[in-house]
């Protein structure tokens, strides 16, 4: 008997049913974890708490933004690509990376004028930065997917195990 195996790797696709839940979701999980950052900084580090780009509106209304971009980024990979998380994945960290470019520039002053922006303020955005990256992917990577058919769900012969079925005939 001759046993041959092959390794079914289900392909991964986002589902729009989920992503109607799963966006908002991200969205104010997200905002929430980025206000309670915040606070904390201003309670804890001595962040200024009249900086004007951690305030509480301005907070909630660019997370809102870039979260939503971070919805389009996920239902265009999950359109085009045959392995979204993955590549979701290295688009969110790319995303990221190019993301601390504005603390980086407002600290440097070489950005929009920031006022009173200093070393505990620049690593407040960060850990925000991160903190909303972290949430979005991990939400949307593993809420939002579902798995394609199994063979087994598609009624077709496993050749995996094979040798188990001429066996029993």
């Amino acid at each position: 008997m001759v046993s041959t195996s092959t390794c079914f790797a289900p392909r991964e696709r986002f589902a729009a049913c989920k992503l109607m839940w799963v966006g908002p979701l991200t969205i104010v999980v997200g905002a929430l974890a980025n206000l309670v950052v915040c606070r904390l900084a201003t309670s804890f580090f001595g962040v200024a708490v009249s900086f004007v780009y951690l305030q509480p509106s301005v907070v909630i209304a660019t997370t809102i933004v870039f979260l939503l971009l971070a919805l389009l980024s996920f239902v265009l990979v999950g359109r085009v690509s045959g392995h979204p998380v993955r590549v979701f994945r290295i688009v969110a960290g790319v995303a990221l990376l190019v993301s601390f470019l504005n603390p980086l520039l407002l600290l440097a002053g070489w950005w929009l004028p920031a006022p009173g922006m200093n070393l505990h303020i620049f690593w407040t955005m960060i850990v925000m930065h991160i903190v909303s990256a972290l949430i979005a992917v991990s939400l949307l990577t593993t809420l939002a997917i579902e798995g394609a058919p199994t063979r087994r769900d598609r009624n077709e012969p496993d050749v995996l195990f094979a040798h188990e079925n001429q066996e029993k005939e």
